[in-house]
């Protein structure tokens, strides 16, 4: 793969400098004394490198050797205390740092690889290349002591007060590939003085006409489990000109199945069958169909139901589901319009578990604050898992150290580096570790 120097840890640090640089400070100018763009980018570095502590051995590195790898790194002219980080970044808003989120996109689409997390329909009225967007919420912040003006409360069966942060996230998958790319993101989020609760759908009816205001031109299929499947937001997707493939469950659409049962007695369910993979691991599928039908007794949304089967070769049953799907459904492209309805979990084990578990500490409460501290972190985290996918697919030397060991070892070692040497650049300090070059004195 040809080297992209618009995707190395250099430009995106350049682009998210740039972005910070222009972000409103509210504070008094002459009561700074770190800058909001160091703060920020301050607060990336920590996240990038997973390392709650990184901002004090920085701080310490630069009152003995006069420098530290913020600076040589990232830019960073002075370092804040974690304290201090937290105050700055309290009351910022969230806007200036989620569009970079597209703009990182932007970057990969010039590439040429955005066309990885495209998915064919290939036959059909709908015949062609699509990306697939899966939208899902997560808790980023649970508490029962913690609270602010933005949270979400529920309340237990003992009465107990939960308070939540909660985003949906919008995430480019792939089906038969583990490559996931966040590609948007909104808060559930009260604002001081509402009363009634935000909830997830109302979040993704917000963030759907965004993404189509900044990707007008991308074919979107959108995915999503059960709670999507509902008559106002199916209306809403069609209004932006993207189709959908959603789970329908019979608890929550009893129209629906009760006209597939009618269908099934009359005799005139489509059904069909098919298999994937070699003799051995052989899958074997079989699906039913009706097309047309109403998603709810108004029968404002029609649609085709798709219900699906597979067991392995002794019979064992392996999977089932069903969904909803504006999509035209043939017997020559159903397999791929299940895959796409399946592909919905990688938004679950790919983006959500691994933040969360595999490093980058989603759920830490790095500072909760009284505005909008806590949704500053979530996205600053956010944007170093994204630089890290990105630096996957098209950075040689950060690829070759990843082939010598597991990624949290590379980690650990990178991070201890971080603590002990000055180096140069990104690259300075893989070559360190490929034990191609050597720090200097």
């Amino acid at each position: 793969m040809r080297p992209l120097q618009s995707l190395t840890l250099e430009s995106m640090v350049a682009l998210l400098s740039e972005t910070f640089r222009h972000l409103p400070d509210l504070r008094r100018p002459d009561r700074v004394d770190y800058s909001l763009h160091d703060t920020l980018i301050s607060g990336f570095a920590l996240m990038f490198f997973q390392h709650p502590s990184l901002l004090e051995f920085q701080r310490k590195m630069k009152q003995r050797r006069g420098r530290c790898n913020l600076e040589t790194l990232f830019g960073v002219s002075s370092v804040p205390s974690d304290t201090q980080m937290r105050d700055i970044l309290d009351g910022v808003s969230p806007e200036g740092l989620r569009r970079l989120l597209p703009a990182l996109f932007e970057k990969i689409r010039r590439a040429g690889w955005a066309n990885r997390f495209t998915s064919e329909v290939s036959t059909g009225v709908d015949q062609g290349t699509y990306y697939t967007v899966m939208l899902d919420g997560t808790d980023y912040f649970h508490s029962t002591h913690i609270e602010c003006p933005g949270c979400l409360r529920r309340s237990d069966a003992s009465g107990e007060v939960h308070f939540r942060h909660t985003v949906v996230s919008a995430t480019l998958v792939k089906s038969g590939s583990h490559r996931v790319l966040p590609l948007d993101v909104e808060e559930v989020r009260n604002e001081d003085g509402q009363e009634k609760q935000d909830c997830e759908i109302k979040a993704a009816k917000r963030l759907i006409p965004r993404l189509r205001q900044e990707h007008p031109q991308m074919p979107l299929v959108i995915g999503g489990d059960d709670l999507y499947c509902h008559e106002p937001f199916i209306l809403h997707l069609r209004d932006q000109r993207m189709k959908s493939v959603l789970v329908c469950k019979p608890g929550s659409h009893p129209e629906v199945y009760k006209e597939v049962a009618a269908q099934a007695a009359l005799g005139s369910l489509e059904r069909g069958a098919w298999h994937e993979g070699p003799a051995c691991r052989r899958e074997y599928y079989r699906y039913r169909l009706v097309r047309g039908v109403a998603l709810t007794g108004s029968g404002r949304v029609r649609g085709t139901f798709l219900e699906v089967w597979s067991h392995n070769r002794s019979g064992q049953p392996l999977y089932h589901n069903a969904w909803f799907t504006d999509l035209d459904v043939t017997d020559d492209n159903v397999a791929e319009i299940v895959g796409i309805g399946r592909s919905r979990w990688k938004i679950e084990n790919e983006h959500f578990n691994v933040v969360k578990n595999q490093g980058y500490e989603l759920t830490h409460n790095y500072g909760h604050g009284q505005q909008t501290l806590s949704m500053v972190f979530y996205l600053l985290n956010l944007l170093a898992f994204m630089a890290h996918l990105i630096l996957e697919q098209g950075d040689r030397l950060y690829q070759r150290a990843v082939a010598t060991t597991s990624r949290r070892e590379l980690w650990h070692t990178l991070r201890t580096a971080m603590r002990m040497i000055v180096v140069s650049s990104w690259s300075h300090l893989l070559l360190i570790y490929l034990d191609e070059d050597h720090p200097g004195p």
